[in-house]
């Protein structure tokens, strides 16, 4: 459990120096990624790594906050907050255990056997999907699907 003043979560990452990690919210949301009059807009969320890269590509779309209802949401919950790339949602999904057990603990609401979004985008001809991880007890795919189907998020924030 992580809470400083301004934010609070659950601990899913910790660098090697014990100094910094990512914190996951306590609370979720069901949002669309992107509304269906801009899913096939290429954003430049691409990385698989880096969720607050992708965020900062969205910020600049034309009327982000209400076409992005996912992103929208994660800036709703304060400074620093973002939607989780693909590979943080994945290390998310490798700590699913200790995460819950947490949330628990906490009184708070656990993470669902359902579908995450990431904020991951995808070009070419699957240009209007995202990708997502299937939070499944014991398998946790994950794959890309049309950004306008309503998944859970759960925001990430740096400490």
């Amino acid at each position: 459990y992580y809470k400083d003043g301004r934010k609070e979560g659950v601990v899913f990452y910790v660098s090697d120096d014990g100094k910094h990690g990512k914190i996951i919210s306590l609370v979720e949301a069901k949002k669309l990624w992107a509304t269906d009059a801009v899913r096939l807009t290429t954003t430049g969320s691409l990385s698989k790594t880096d969720g607050k890269q992708n965020m900062s590509k969205i910020k600049e779309e034309p009327n982000w906050s209400n076409n992005y209802p996912a992103f929208a949401w994660c800036n709703s919950l304060g400074d620093g907050w973002y939607l989780p790339s693909l590979n943080e949602l994945r290390l998310v999904y490798d700590n699913e255990g200790v995460i819950n057990d947490a949330l628990h603990k906490l009184g708070k609401a656990k993470l669902k056997e359902y579908y995450y979004w990431s904020s991951t985008g995808d070009t070419g001809s699957y240009r209007g999907s995202a990708y997502y991880v299937h939070f499944d007890y014991g398998y946790g795919d994950d794959d890309y699907v049309y950004k306008n189907y309503n998944f859970y998020v759960r925001a990430v924030s740096d400490f």
